[in-house]
């Protein structure tokens, strides 16, 4: 799973801040629990070893894990368009989150980071409410048809 969540940031990373990542954790994490949350540090690590050190990697870290621990608490809800508006907030928040460890080289530093990257985030925020609209309710019931048939 860590491994198809680094497939598929690759394969759409062509397209400015439009990824199915988020949603894939929604899937992993609403019908495997806390396998889904492992499958985010799979992802980081896959992420790291290919992409290097950078402080993004810290946040990385900390940032998808933690959406996924979100989505966990969350994992009751059964409205795909509910889904929509939670991973097309998180696509929104996504900047705000990568911008906190800058506070620590500068504050300024980091609110103009933040600042500066709110078009992307935007960009992030419909990618994300739109995959989940078009792809989220197929893909979570593929995602359980599979899973019937592997445990």
């Amino acid at each position: 799973m860590g491994a198809l969540l680094y497939t598929a940031q690759v394969a759409l990373a062509f397209l400015p801040n439009i990824e199915i990542v988020t949603l894939l954790i929604v899937i992993f994490t609403k019908n495997l629990g806390r396998e889904g949350t492992a499958a985010c540090f799979v992802y980081v690590c896959l992420t790291l070893l290919i992409g290097g050190f950078g402080l993004w990697w810290v946040t990385y870290l900390v940032v998808w894990p933690l959406f996924s621990l979100v989505v966990y608490g969350l994992r009751r809800i059964d409205s795909w368009l509910m889904w929509a508006v939670i991973d097309g907030a998180f696509g929104l928040c996504f900047g705000a989150l990568f911008a906190v460890p800058y506070i620590f080289v500068s504050p300024a530093y980091a609110l103009s980071y933040w600042i500066g990257g709110i078009p992307f985030d935007i960009i992030h925020c419909i990618g994300n409410f739109s995959a989940a609209v078009i792809l989220g309710k197929a893909l979570d019931c593929s995602f359980k048809y599979i899973l019937k048939y592997v445990k």
